[in-house]
């Protein structure tokens, strides 16, 4: 019945006059690549041409992971003779241009199964710090947004390495890259400007002060 599920999928799509940010995350009970399935019969490609199919219509891209690649597997053990072990990336997260312009800096992690045969994908649109103890991460500032310049910077940044072909992890590091050399070459040096102007203010109505 997974058809039904690209049906919806598609007829959700065509409800979407305004072109909205779209994120679909969780179980599809398929796969996208013969990569993704190890062990039992292998997937039918007609089966995998649909799925495909499905997202190319719904403009909907997958984010990518980290963890292990495999969400699912059998109740078989490794090994056992009589058995066979089955092991499938049947969770994902897909969106389409819209949410990942949106949340630049998501990043979707495929978690430990406690208690089920499924992994979790957990999905986080915050910018990930690295370097442990003591690194410097890149972060965004809230006030950014304010500055008429942010949208464009981005916006810049991403079509520059979208035009060449960059993954979608070295497109989000070159819009980071971006933000960070504008919030210290241009931003910093307005707020240099500013403190300076202001220490120049309080020293020339210091002595006015004094006299009367």
């Amino acid at each position: 019945m997974k058809y039904k599920t690209w049906e919806l999928m598609e007829w959700l799509k065509d409800q979407d006059n305004e072109q909205l940010p779209w994120l679909c995350a969780g179980h599809f009970n398929e796969v996208l690549f013969h990569h993704e399935k190890e062990g039992g019969v292998p997937r039918a490609q007609s089966c995998i041409d649909r799925f495909n199919g499905a997202l190319e219509v719904c403009e909907l891209d997958d984010l990518g992971f980290s963890g292990d690649i495999f969400t699912w597997r059998n109740k078989q053990t490794i090994g056992t003779i009589g058995n066979t072990h089955i092991r499938e990336r049947l969770d994902r997260a897909v969106a389409n241009e819209r949410w990942r312009m949106k949340f630049p800096f998501m990043h979707v992690k495929n978690g430990v199964p406690y208690h089920s045969d499924h992994r979790p994908v957990v999905l986080s649109t915050e910018m990930i710090q690295r370097g442990g103890r003591g690194g410097c991460g890149f972060k965004v500032e809230a006030s950014w947004i304010k500055e008429e310049d942010c949208r464009k910077i981005i916006e810049e940044a991403w079509a520059l390495r979208e035009g060449v072909g960059c993954c979608l992890g070295e497109s989000l590091r070159g819009v980071a890259a971006s933000l960070k050399d504008w919030s210290v070459n241009v931003l910093g040096d307005l707020e240099k400007c500013l403190k300076k102007t202001k220490k120049e203010l309080e020293r020339q109505n210091g002595p006015a002060r004094g006299t009367n």
